[in-house]
């Protein structure tokens, strides 16, 4: 039995649940009980920023708990780094790009070990942290979500997911209302089209491959930001796409309280809380399909949703991973690669039953 302490950025709230966590956080905490660990568990509503000095009563609080060792999502936490000895594990969630505490890591790259859980990251976590390679570890994610075949199956088409927050500065708004020329815009747009298609492009590498001039473009280069709103027109336009085929949409609550100009997803939007392994695995046992939505960021590996949807009764159809292939093999799950393909796929699907069933099958073959 270890001690094992794991921190994470937490965007679920239930007054009626105190605890409520995702459903990933809910099932690694759950398998760490499991296995016989002692877990302190601390989650919080703080993402995409750097933690200052750890106050007094959390460093008392760790030090009385001596953790064997420290599992820190996204390092969204303080630097353990000067209050523990144990080993502390970075588990990437979403990606480098969106750690927290960047300098510290710098500053001792080789105090942590890293868990990626695309193939993508080991590259940059080894030319922006010079971290060695020996330290980096693939640790893709996992389901605890089970199908029931007796369940009746009622939807359609279900996602479970947040419409991605811009924050209180929209950094692409701010550059528009401020009247950028003509050539600015060309700039911007070349920008946000490499952007797309390599979301781990970094400023620099942009600001010098499409001669960025401009000042006031150069000044919006807000990778994260900007990636944020393009991932969220994504999701945006493939679940509109997709909307009139019968979509139940669940997650964060601002799905509900700001309109689109395709106002079917505020209609298909179901505001009942769904965080935990049992929301999940009941809305997706009563869905034909699980549909994903990845954010651009999101490059050769994939949401958490991905192997719940696959481990339930429900029919996979997502934008394509490279990680599939070394992951799932042969199994012929289908992808899309933009909204029109998205709803031809998730109607032959519906239309086939026999077809959809034989992949849905086929994905839950290695379930023990």
């Amino acid at each position: 039995m270890a001690k094992v302490l794991v921190a994470f950025y937490n965007g679920v709230s239930d007054e009626k649940n105190p605890s409520a966590m995702p459903v990933f956080y809910e099932a690694f905490i759950q398998g760490l009980d499991r296995a016989g660990n002692q877990v302190m568990v601390y989650s919080h509503a703080a993402f995409g920023i750097d933690f200052g000095e750890i106050d007094i009563q959390t460093r008392d609080s760790i030090l009385n708990f001596e953790p064997d060792l420290c599992i820190v999502f996204n390092n969204c936490f303080y630097d353990l780094a000067e209050v523990v000895e144990c080993p502390i594990i970075i588990y990437e969630v979403d990606s480098p790009r969106y750690f927290s505490n960047k300098e510290n890591i710098r500053r001792n790259p080789e105090r942590y070990l890293y868990f990626i859980f695309q193939e993508d990251s080991r590259a940059i976590l080894k030319e922006n942290f010079e971290i060695s390679d020996n330290r980096i570890f693939y640790a893709p994610f996992f389901s605890e979500v089970y199908a029931d075949t007796a369940m009746e199956q009622t939807t359609n088409i279900s996602f479970i997911g947040s419409l991605f927050y811009l924050g209180n500065t929209n950094i692409f708004e701010s550059f528009i209302q401020q009247n950028p020329s003509e050539q600015e815009r060309a700039m911007m747009a070349s920008c946000l089209k490499d952007l797309r298609e390599n979301p781990q492009v970094t400023a620099t590498e942009l600001i010098y491959k499409h001669n960025i001039t401009s000042e006031l473009v150069a000044r919006h280069m807000d990778l994260s930001q900007l990636l944020m709103m393009m991932s969220r027109e994504k999701r945006l336009r493939v679940l509109s796409a997709v909307a009139d085929l019968g979509l139940e949409l669940y997650g964060t609550e601002n799905w509900g309280n700001t309109y689109f100009e395709d106002s079917r997803l505020n209609m298909s939007y179901n505001s009942k809380k769904v965080y935990s392994i049992q929301h999940n695995q009941n809305i997706y046992n009563k869905s034909k399909i699980g549909i994903n939505v990845s954010h651009l960021q999101a490059t050769s590996g994939f949401p958490w949703r991905v192997m719940d949807i696959m481990a339930s009764n429900a029919c996979l159809v997502t934008d394509y991973h490279e990680d599939f292939k070394r992951l799932f093999g042969n199994i012929p799950i289908p992808t899309y690669e933009s909204e029109l393909e998205a709803y031809e796929v998730c109607r032959q699907l519906i239309k086939d039953e026999s077809r959809r069933k034989e992949i849905v099958l086929q994905c839950r073959s290695d379930r023990k």
